[in-house]
């Protein structure tokens, strides 16, 4: 009995040790943006997440996100498109971050990053897998942001200096006929003290 019942732990240990030395690491990546409005020519940025969610390191850690940005759309203002880490470590949250700035306005398909690595050293398999995407974005004109978001401050200096002249000219009507009825009362009030 007393064999049976090692033999049966022992077997339960190895099922355990080796289901852990199998399990592989496996990077989870994001994309994001930053920006709530995208306007043309105003900067954009993105921002990668990456995640180590595995027990071992991971090696050559490659993104690419060239295709969601072209060169013709796109001006790259800092950081790159297509990082490369020599690994990232067990349970390792990396961030990246790109700033751009739209060359064009309209619709634009902002799609995943593609990441490759290798899951150890030795092994030479590339595994890929690719990040969240954003998808469809609209770029304002910087004419159509300004229009709803600025502060019209030459609005609204404009519409008081044409404003002006309805309210001036009126107020100096009444203040010179005022002036003048005041200047009659004060004769008036003269006059009836003399007599």
């Amino acid at each position: 009995m007393f064999f049976k019942i090692s033999l049966t732990f022992i077997a339960l240990i190895s099922i355990v040790f080796s289901q852990t030395d199998d399990e592989e690491s496996f990077l989870f990546v994001t994309k994001q943006t930053f920006n709530r409005f995208i306007v043309e020519n105003k900067e954009l940025t993105i921002k990668y997440g990456l995640y180590n969610s595995g027990p071992t390191t991971v090696f050559n850690v490659n993104l690419n996100d060239m295709h969601s940005f072209p060169a013709d759309k796109f001006e790259l203002l800092v950081g790159t498109l297509n990082p490369k880490w020599e690994r990232i470590h067990a349970g390792v949250n990396l961030t990246h971050v790109v700033v751009l700035k739209p060359k064009q306005s309209g619709l634009s398909n902002i799609t995943y990053a593609i990441v490759t690595y290798q899951k150890s050293e030795k092994n030479t398999d590339v595994q890929r897998t690719y990040s969240s995407e954003i998808g469809d974005i609209y770029i304002m004109t910087s004419r159509e942001y300004d229009r709803r978001f600025s502060s019209h401050i030459i609005d609204w200096i404009l519409f008081t200096a044409m404003a002006s002249p309805c309210i001036i000219f009126p107020f100096f009507l009444w203040f010179n006929s005022k002036n003048k009825y005041e200047l009659l009362l004060t004769k008036d009030k003269l006059i009836r003290k003399v007599q």
